[in-house]
């Protein structure tokens, strides 16, 4: 399965998950299916960093696309949770590849670590989507690029361990910790997009670098169109 292949299922499980989340919210399912997407863009994003020739161009290009995706991401979450503050997905995206880029310029750790920290609090404060759990995971994705069961037991350990640790934290000694960490109960569910990511042949297939760039604002568009015009029941 080359990295191509791989682009389209996350694609196409993030708008199954949107489907369900926008339209058809009692359809579990639809959720629990598009918990595999996030993932698969995190490893995408670490791949990506691994083999760019210009990683600089890269995180511009993603930083860009995610402001020009706010304005329909805002406006659509808007109608389903008002008032709504958060940032898109590809701003987290962004802030991972900025770990990753200072990982790769300097072999001092301690760096890493505080790049790491510093990006991991600006995605809770400004309410990234996945916050500080989607940017550690892309960074674990790369540190374990070639290292596929330290990879498997990272995300483990952020998509089902630490969520639900915090979780029965806030529960049994009533710490609000909420605000960092990824809140829905079956977010353990995106550990099974290890299943695609094991299959990697190391072949990039079909290059059409711009396909998840435009089409994740545009999904947004659509799905607007649809809530104005199309009732669902």
């Amino acid at each position: 399965m080359n990295s191509f292949e791989i682009k389209i299922i996350a694609i196409i499980t993030m708008l199954i998950d949107h489907i369900g989340l926008f339209f058809f919210p009692h359809i579990l399912i639809l959720r629990v299916i598009g918990r595999l997407s996030f993932p698969l863009f995190a490893w995408l994003i670490a791949n990506g960093a691994v083999h760019t020739k210009n990683i600089i161009a890269y995180a511009i290009r993603l930083f860009l696309f995610a402001l020009i995706s706010q304005i329909p991401f805002a406006y659509v979450n808007q109608q389903i949770t008002p008032p709504f503050e958060g940032l898109n997905v590809i701003f987290t995206l962004f802030l991972g590849l900025a770990v990753i880029i200072v990982i790769q310029k300097t072999p001092r750790k301690y760096f890493w670590l505080l790049a790491a920290i510093i990006a991991s609090a600006i995605a809770d404060v400004l309410y990234v989507d996945y916050g500080a759990v989607g940017v550690l995971s892309i960074i674990s994705f790369y540190l374990f690029y070639n290292k596929f069961d330290k990879m498997v037991v990272s995300q483990i350990l952020l998509l089902f361990i630490l969520p639900y640790l915090m979780f029965l934290l806030e529960i049994f000694y009533h710490l609000h910790l909420s605000f960092y960490y990824m809140d829905s109960y079956y977010e353990f569910f995106g550990i099974f997009s290890l299943f695609f990511i094991a299959r990697y042949n190391k072949k990039q297939g079909y290059k059409l670098k711009y396909l998840f760039y435009c089409f994740y604002p545009l999904q947004y568009v659509v799905i607007i169109f649809f809530k104005s015009f199309v009732h669902f029941k």
